[in-house]
């Protein structure tokens, strides 16, 4: 399959910039896929399409604040998003503009102080010497981690709405976006109802938004990403009735284990690319927010819903003023 297969034309003023408040409130698309009927419904209406014995899977991977806007001496902004800690004051880093930064050059916060010095750039990665303290540095230079293409420097809200309300732990540099619009009170009304809700989680690492930059789909790789499925977690997932996978993280790591066996409880890794022509064998429901084109995440709502059901989907939603995403409104596909 070719990567152009799956484009689609998105105007930039569809991009949502800022949730929709309370989260709940947003849109909610609703696909059938068994007789392609399309609804069109508030978010908060989800209740009305789960049933007792469903169970919800939720990623609660905690987003970390891991952008930051430096300059370079020459006064150039230099954008970057720590990806991970491989010492004490070391770090590996992604940087916008890339080719900018050289190594041995020190990158500078307020005043002139520095605050990193690049020792290697390599397959488009930075490795970075933190010159001040960790714990300070993140304390009074951390942004939200938002995506580029929400065109607008990260606020301080961001640090709370990029986030779900049931975040617990972990290090993911993006946010399981579809998990945004659930609140407190969304959560109890569908346990309420006798939807189990199950936590996995899964840090979100650049694999998820990682660009596919070749021409065939199935030459693309998946960077691996690390799991952890709890014994709760897999108890309420093994008995389900149905499994409504909430996000592609969530539907990445069920589909990691394609059975019959039950799931167990574990930490791993995948580095799973789900796109059309993978066969489900966990998955029954899946929640997703509006993609990128061409993109992974796109691919796989594609293997799930369908191509023709799902991109008549996004002209309807796109001729609707649907919000698009990661701030943006949500699907549902059953």
């Amino acid at each position: 399959m070719l990567k152009e297969e799956f484009y689609y034309p998105l105007p930039l003023d569809r991009i949502a910039l800022y949730p929709t408040a309370p989260r709940d409130a947003c849109r909610l698309i609703v696909l059938h896929r068994d007789s392609g009927r399309i609804e069109h419904r508030i978010f908060r209406e989800i209740v009305d399409y789960l049933d007792p014995g469903d169970c919800l899977v939720l990623n609660d991977s905690k987003v970390q604040p891991v952008r930051f806007r430096l300059r370079r001496a020459t006064g150039g902004v230099v954008e970057l998003l720590f990806t991970k800690r491989i010492a004490e004051g070391v770090w590996t880093a992604l940087a916008r503009p890339s080719k900018r930064p050289k190594v041995g050059e020190r990158l500078i916060g307020e005043n002139a102080e520095e605050i990193v010095e690049i020792e290697e750039k390599k397959a488009g990665k930075l490795t970075l010497k933190l010159l001040m303290d960790e714990s300070e540095l993140f304390k009074r230079l951390a942004l939200a981690p938002l995506p580029l293409y929400i065109h607008r420097i990260p606020e301080e809200r961001d640090l709370e709405t990029y986030q779900t309300v049931f975040a617990r732990e972990g290090f993911s540099i993006a946010a399981p976006t579809a998990g945004l619009h659930f609140t407190e009170e969304l959560l109890k009304q569908l346990q309420a109802k006798g939807v189990e809700v199950a936590f996995i989680q899964l840090d979100v690492g650049e694999g998820t938004f990682r660009a596919i930059k070749t021409e065939n789909v199935e030459d693309h790789k998946m960077g691996e990403e690390s799991y952890t499925i709890s014994a709760e977690a897999a108890e309420k997932i093994n008995r389900a009735d149905r499994i409504i996978a909430v996000g592609t993280t969530v539907t990445r790591t069920l589909e990691s284990f394609p059975g019959p066996e039950p799931i167990r409880p574990h930490s791993g890794s995948t580095e799973l690319f789900i796109y059309p022509g993978h066969e489900f064998k966990r998955v029954e429901g899946f929640l997703t927010n509006f993609h990128q084109p061409s993109s992974t995440p796109l691919l796989l709502t594609a293997a799930f819903t369908g191509k023709e059901l799902l991109f008549k989907a996004y002209e309807e939603a796109l001729e609707k003023d649907y919000r698009f995403l990661s701030y943006g409104d949500a699907a549902l596909i059953l």
